[in-house]
Parts: C-alpha cells; structure tokens; sequence
C-alpha cells in the first residue's frame, strides 16, 4: 500500500499545474512584473488553435519547444474561428445547441486541460474567450448571453494565473458594449485582481482606439498586421505617449512563412522571414513596448499535410514551422533585454544624430537606462550611424570615453568591446552592412 500510494501521489505531482507568479503592472506603468517585484518581459508564442488541433501530448512537444526557446506566455483562443461548426478533436463542440449561454463542459473540460498543460511548462496563458471576426454585431439578447459566458469562465479558469485578450481580430463597433460587459462579468465573477485584461483588436490598430481610458483595459495591445512594409513600431510610439500611461505591446506582429499583406500565395510573393520578424520586434521594443508576441503561419493553424490550408500560408507541417529561426531569435531579443537593468528602460531616439528616416526598412530605434548605465541602438540596415553619448556616461567616471559592442540578433551574441571617445556625434560602423544589429554602449568601469 505504501508504495501504490507513493506511485499514485507521483503520478498526481506530475499533472499538476505548476504555480505560476501573480503578473501585475510595474509601478512607472510602463512594463510587468512579478507580484515579488521581479521583471517580467512579455515574449509570447501564437498558438491560437491549439485547443481544438492538437492532442494533449502534441500540445507538450509544442509547449516544450516554445519554453525552450526563451517564450513565457502563450497565446491561444477558447473557441476558436471553426470551433463552433467542427468542434474539437473529439468532436465537443463548445456550446450546447450553439447557445453561447450554455458552455459544453465536456469541451471546456478539455481546454482546461490545455491550460493545465501550458502552467506546467512555467508558461502564462494569454487567452481570447471566442473570436470576434466573421460574427454578426450582437442585439442585448446576444449580449446577456456573452455575460453569461463570462461568468461562467470566471468560475471555471478566474484564479489562474493568465491574461485575457478580449475582443479578437476585429473593429469593435456593435461589439464595443458586448466587450465592456464581458470585462465587467469577468472581473465581478472571478475577484481575481491578478487576471490582466486587454483589448485583441483588428489589423493596423491598437486597443487605445476604443478603450484606453476604460479601466479594466490594464495594457495595450497592437496588432500591427501581416505587412512587413509597413512602421508597425508608429504604433508603439503613439501609445507609449498616452495618458494614462499603460504598457505596450504588439499581440499580432507579421508572422514567419506568411505571405506579406496576406495576399494568396504563389509564384513571386514575398514571404515574411526571420529578418521581417526581428526588424518588427525589436523596432517595436526599442520604441518602448513591454514586450512582443511572435507567430508563425503554420504553427497557429497546427498545420498538417493534406488539410486544408488559408491561402496566405506556405503550407509546410506545423513540426517543420517551429524551426523556423525568427522563434529562437525571439529568445536573443528577451535575454538583451533582460540582461540590461529592464525597468529602467526609456526609448529616446534623440541620441541618434545622423539622419534617421521614418520607414520601416531603414528606421533605427534607441533605449537607454533612465540612469545613463547604458544605451542601445538597432539598426535594420547595418549602415553606419553617429550617436550621442554623452548622456551614456552621465554621472559616471568615464574620462570621456565609453565601451561600445556589436549584438548579432540572428545568434544572440555578442562581439569584442571597444572602447571609443564620448562625444555629440560619434561615428559607428557594425560589423556588416545590409542586415540588422544592436550597437550596445556603456560606461567604462
């Protein structure tokens, strides 16, 4: 008996979500952290259809690459586009008689499995409810029956520790009022205060739009779109200088192996690559975003050989996409962060003199500690640059001179330092022109 009940509490230790830290809103109001007070870099993955493509044992082989890679939230949807009609993988469809006021347990039986799963491998939830896109604008019958949705997620899933990305991948128009009250309903039926909500909107826009001054709205979510031409971090700047202040991020940049603009793939369009990505990431980062959400087209849809497919993707097995290398380069972007006093990060493209053009292709983006202890500049081009560095060395004993280093944002490392004058207008050439890097400048000790 002892030893079937030791068997039996290892077997229940090893299912058991794991305890994740309350996140909360840093006190500048500009980033997250941990309820203990530790930095918390915002780097999720895109795993929208997880819920209904994936077996349990596929969700860990996905989440374990993921973890694995630097990530540490997870985007996925409850209901996702197709739920309603096909159900998930064991035929469960969410709703009962398709009455959103009455949840299939058996359905979401299973997605809290899925949560379970994604706590387990340290990894926060970021969760849209249902999808928005492709629904008719609800009348008050339709909205009580959303409430009653959300109350009914908030007594199932409110003490987690997981955010909510309400709305989803469309205008909110009619659905402004159905939003408001499904946030209202969640944070009255659950209590939990650690459950940070947001505002999922449609291409090119940013939840500030419609609801920055509501106050379940704890931080803003861009998604910027599909369009590698266009300066998604314009979108970062415009809410990183609104009252009042809230955090930033960009929930839906261009994903990897998607065609640009999503047009339908074929001879001659451009894909989006790892290089896209990075520019998009850290352009936003460094423009002041408290972090970034990756994605890539076949990983979100779970993409196997012979089902069907959006016509934007290049139609690869969702097992090949998590190679792609812009999700290990996501991970380099998450450590440079981190690795360099995060909470005091300001970005202040002042300190870039020489000409800097505001399109995407050519824009470089500048951090810097509040405190002078170091400054970063990203450059999309690898094209010589001058910069400011004087405010580098502020208060610090340097004797005029500052320790400069190339970041290489495909590998995650760094080159040899160099020491160089501090001056108005330093010159700095990276290592090689016609692809990105980070220029890291510090005091000298």
């Amino acid at each position: 008996m002892k030893v079937t009940s030791t068997i039996a509490l290892l077997a229940a230790a090893a299912v058991a979500p794991a305890q994740l830290a309350p996140i909360r809103i840093s006190p500048d109001r500009r980033n997250f952290e941990t309820a203990g007070g530790k930095p918390f870099f915002w780097l999720a993955d895109t795993g929208w259809t997880m819920t209904t493509r994936l077996t349990l044992k596929e969700i860990d082989e996905y989440l374990a690459d993921r973890k694995r890679k630097g990530f540490n939230v997870i985007q996925l949807i409850l209901v996702p586009w197709d739920a309603r009609r096909n159900g998930n993988l064991s035929g469960e469809k969410p709703y009962l008689d398709d009455d959103m006021a009455r949840p299939n347990p058996r359905y979401f039986n299973h997605v809290e499995k899925v949560l379970d799963r994604i706590e387990r491998h340290n990894l926060y939830p970021a969760v849209v409810p249902f999808w928005l896109s492709g629904l008719p604008e609800p009348g008050p019958e339709e909205v009580g029956k959303h409430e009653a949705y959300a109350r009914y997620l908030a007594g199932r899933f409110g003490k987690r520790q997981m955010f909510w990305l309400l709305g989803a991948d469309r205008w909110p128009n009619g659905w402004a009022d159905s939003i408001r009250a499904f946030a209202a309903e969640l944070e009255r039926s659950s209590g939990q205060a650690d459950q940070l909500m947001t505002h999922h909107p449609a291409g090119g826009q940013s939840s500030s739009r419609f609801f920055h001054a509501d106050p379940w709205l704890d931080f803003n979510m861009l998604q910027s779109g599909h369009n590698a031409d266009l300066p998604a971090y314009q979108l970062t700047v415009g809410d990183y200088g609104k009252t009042p202040t809230k955090p930033v991020l960009d929930g839906e940049a261009a994903y990897e192996n998607i065609t640009n603009a999503l047009v339908p793939n074929g001879p001659g369009v451009r894909i989006i690559n790892a290089y896209d990505v990075r520019r998009q990431a850290y352009q936003s980062v460094f423009s002041g975003a408290a972090g970034h959400t990756y994605g890539a087209c076949e990983v979100y849809e779970f993409h196997t050989v012979g089902a069907g497919k959006a016509h934007w993707t290049v139609g690869i097995p969702w097992r090949e996409a998590l190679k792609l290398p812009g999700s290990q380069q996501m991970g380099y972007l998450r450590r440079l962060i981190e690795s360099h006093s995060p909470v005091s990060r300001v970005p202040d493209t002042s300190l870039i003199v020489s000409p800097n053009p505001d399109t995407p292709n050519d824009h470089l983006a500048a951090l810097r500690d509040r405190n002078g202890k170091w400054a970063m500049v990203y450059t999309p081009t690898g094209s010589p640059f001058q910069l400011d560095t004087r405010l580098i060395s502020s208060g610090r004993v340097s004797f005029g001179r500052v320790k400069a280093q190339w970041f290489d944002p495909r590998t995650g490392k760094a080159g040899r330092s160099l020491t160089v004058a501090t001056g108005a207008s330093v010159a700095f050439t990276p290592p090689q022109a016609k692809t990105d890097w980070v220029l890291i400048v510090e005091p000298t000790r």
